[in-house]
């Protein structure tokens, strides 16, 4: 009789195919959740890279659907400033890159109060502020003017020393700001210094959200690249504000910042034209009082620019319904606070 051949001895675990097919399985799995760690692709909402230099507030109670909801439908108008302030920095403040500020200089520093004071806004949105000490400074000068500020947020970043900030005359009540959020597409990228998102409400119960933001430069060795990480920016906040706007239907909101774009590029139209239908954009078009709408001058070129912009929502938007009151405050004090004109709008 035959006998049947003996049975193989079975191979070592580390020999076996289906061990290699598992691990191969675990490292593009891996390599695919590094390559689209900023945004999930299966729920289209942002991620936190997981970066921070300095631990965030503590956390405010979440509004609820109610408060948003029970809120008064109209009031008196609330102004609301944004202003590029041009490397606000003061001394003593902490330093975030391995560049050395120079303070501003003082004259430069009453110039950005008085203009601030010209409005008079209740609001104030702020790039280029160099931090916590910058801003104490400028509400000095402020309160020196018959200005008081006591709310504020300032958001600052590692590697970066220009902040965003906030002043507000009415309490903040919601504080989502973050400067670390993932770049869209890109991987281990974050934005170059994140998305303030600050709730405040006034005396009569309106809440009013605001959003700012600083894109990237045009100071760059290669301006392809530069323009590409704006447009990143601007899409990584465009699904930012309609991930939130679909958890706050109701809830009024502008949109501030310096896009270091025109209205016709890319990263600006994005907000528009890019934007699903409930969650649209409409940019705010402040004039001076010459009827101009240029926010930066360039003496290198010659070169008029309109890079800083306000946007508001549907829910802004009816608001505004008897009329859009915006403006650009082109004092002579303007021309030695920054490089950029403050911009204004009346939110209700």
């Amino acid at each position: 009789m035959n006998q049947l051949p003996p049975m193989p001895k079975p191979r070592p675990w580390w020999r076996r195919t289906d061990f290699f097919l598992v691990m191969l399985s675990v490292v593009v799995a891996l390599l695919a959740l590094r390559l689209f760690g900023g945004i999930s692709p299966v729920t289209s909402e942002l991620t936190i890279a997981p970066y921070a230099e300095e631990p965030p507030d503590a956390a405010l109670p979440p509004l609820t659907p109610r408060q948003v909801d029970e809120m008064p439908e109209s009031g008196p108008p609330v102004r609301f400033l944004m202003l590029n302030a041009e490397n606000y920095f003061v001394a003593g403040e902490k330093q975030r890159s391995r560049y050395v500020n120079r303070p501003k200089p003082e004259r430069e520093c009453e110039a950005v109060a008085e203009v601030i004071a010209a409005a008079k806004p209740a609001i104030i949105g702020l790039a280029e502020i160099g931090g916590p000490l910058a801003l104490e400074d400028l509400k000095r000068r402020l309160r020196d003017r018959g200005l008081d500020y006591p709310h504020s947020r300032v958001l600052t970043r590692g590697g970066e020393d220009r902040a965003l900030a906030l002043l507000s005359m009415h309490p903040v009540v919601q504080d989502e700001s973050r400067a670390d959020y993932g770049l869209f597409g890109v991987q281990k990228r974050r934005m170059l210094r994140g998305i303030l998102d600050v709730t405040v409400r006034t005396e009569d119960g309106r809440l009013f959200r605001v959003l700012g933001v600083h894109l990237k430069s045009r100071v760059s060795d290669d301006s392809a690249a530069a323009e590409s990480l704006r447009n990143r920016e601007a899409q990584t906040l465009a699904r930012y504000i309609q991930q939130e706007m679909r958890e706050q239907p109701g809830m009024p909101m502008v949109v501030f910042g310096d896009w270091n774009d025109n209205p016709q590029d890319s990263s600006v139209r994005l907000m528009v034209q890019g934007m699903s239908t409930e969650c649209a954009l409409r940019r705010m078009n402040p004039k001076d009082s010459r009827g101009e709408e240029w926010t930066l001058y360039y003496k290198r070129g010659n070169t008029y620019n309109t890079f800083d912009h306000l946007f508001v929502n549907e829910p802004m938007k009816k608001r505004l319904k008897r009329g859009d009151a915006s403006g650009i405050v082109d004092i002579p004090a303007a021309r030695q606070a920054s490089d950029h004109r403050a911009i204004w709008c009346d939110l209700r």
